[in-house]
């Protein structure tokens, strides 16, 4: 003998309920879409910050000048972690490294 199990397909279909603030009525696909947006804003002002950083970098060269300095290096990790605590260094040394690029 065979057992068929029936399920109710509304209950499958439906879309689960999503958290929702009652003040605001934000939703998590709400807040979704503004971190994306500022993702591709964070990623559209690295993307200047390495065309700014490469045309230092090109002009300190040809005036017989290093590449990168240090000193410089070493404010701008301080300026993350002061604005994102001690995890900004981390932020501020990959965006260090992306800048820098390889000529």
């Amino acid at each position: 003998m065979h057992t068929v199990t029936t399920t109710n397909t509304d209950e499958m279909t439906s879309a689960p309920d999503l958290p929702t603030d009652p003040e605001s009525g934000e939703t998590i696909p709400i807040l979704r879409d503004q971190i994306d947006a500022i993702d591709t804003a964070i990623a559209r002002l690295v993307a200047e910050r390495v065309r700014l950083s490469r045309r230092i970098q090109t002009l300190r060269l040809n005036s017989g000048g290093t590449r990168v300095q240090l000193g410089r290096e070493r404010i701008i990790l301080e300026r993350y972690r002061a604005a994102l605590g001690p995890d900004g260094p981390v932020l501020g040394e990959a965006v260090l490294r992306v800048s820098r690029g390889v000529h």
